[in-house]
């Protein structure tokens, strides 16, 4: 018997001084067909195989002997539950995997078994086991950086077979932040997102982009269509090996949001149309709002299934509630 569970994030609003980050989340559990609605993608490479000891709480491979081995077999990404999030296709190159990087407690045993960065996020796949482990027990992964929790939004994939729980979650940082080609990932894991701090499943996991961005491609586009009601401005498309992903600015008039319902950015449909014509559906979102003078502009990135190859025209649209369509062409080279 197993029972699936998928979570993703939407309208979940972190102020920050004038700043509003909206996480889209959305969630669905069924027994039958899965539907993700993609993606909160995540994506990227981690070379480096290994994970060490900063300070107490985090645990390395060289320690990990002493620790209960979970008996699960092959690949996280891979699975065909998480077939939507676009990972089971990496280059094996692309992305770290673990055998023995895990951490036993009160007969739960956690083990991170995959990770993958690239320029729009991260990704972790996660195995926890116990024979006590009751089904309304759900995991769920958090990010630090420097000991600071990272700003964005994510979401995740989830089964439970038996006694083992499964987990994906892709992370979205925030735009703007920033992180580095290389650095320390920080992952937390807990069922309980009150005891954060107190929970003992602590990973630091050394992870870099470098060989993904050799994979990667942008496409700035920097084009602007006014309406008269606001303005689109698509700023740039980036492609990577696990999604594409576009950045957008949606500027009104007047600084007061609660004046432009039609055309908020939270409230409208994307889609990404590719050089075959094929309208792409969108996956994971992150959007921040603020005031600039008379004018109120919506900074948005949005991820869409990856391109194997992309090249030639391709379009981009931004649809209101009342179906009125603002729509953005541009060519990739």
């Amino acid at each position: 018997m197993s029972k699936t569970y998928q979570d993703d994030f939407n309208n979940i609003v972190v102020p920050v001084e004038q700043v509003e980050l909206v996480i889209q989340k959305a969630v669905s559990k069924g027994q039958k067909h899965l539907k993700a609605k993609r993606r909160m993608t995540i994506g990227a490479s981690v070379l480096l195989l290994c994970a060490c000891v900063f300070g107490s709480g985090f645990v390395a491979p060289s320690i990990a002997k002493v620790l209960a081995n979970i008996p699960f077999v092959g690949s996280v990404f891979e699975m065909e539950k998480f077939a939507t999030s676009g990972l089971g296709d990496l280059a094996d190159e692309d992305v770290a995997k673990f055998d023995d990087l895990q951490i036993t407690e009160q007969g739960i045993t956690v083990a991170i078994r995959e990770v993958y960065y690239d320029q729009t996020g991260f990704a972790v796949g996660y195995v926890v086991s116990g024979a006590d482990l009751p089904d309304e027990r759900n995991f769920h992964a958090y990010f630090y950086y420097n000991g600071r929790a990272i700003s964005g939004g994510g979401g995740g994939w989830h089964d439970k077979i038996d006694t083992m729980y499964i987990g994906l979650e892709q992370f979205q940082p925030g735009t703007g932040l920033g992180l580095p080609d290389s650095f320390e990932l920080e992952v937390v894991i807990t069922d309980d997102l009150e005891e954060v701090k107190r929970s003992p499943y602590r990973f630091k996991i050394p992870v870099s982009r470098t060989s993904v961005d050799e994979k990667t491609k942008e496409a700035l586009v920097m084009k602007a269509i006014d309406t008269g009601e606001g303005t689109l401005l698509l700023k740039k498309v980036l492609f990577t090996p696990a999604a594409t992903e576009v950045e957008y600015e949606f500027i009104q008039p007047g600084g007061n949001r609660e004046r432009y319902r039609g055309y908020s950015a939270s409230n409208c449909t994307v889609k990404l149309i590719n050089s075959s014509g094929v309208a792409l559906e969108p996956g994971a979102s992150l959007q921040e709002g603020r005031p600039e003078g008379e004018k109120w502009v919506d900074t948005c990135r949005v991820d869409f299934p990856s391109m194997k190859e992309p090249a030639g025209n391709m379009a981009f649209e931004l649809i209101s509630q009342e179906g009125r369509k603002i729509r953005v062409d541009f060519a990739v080279k």
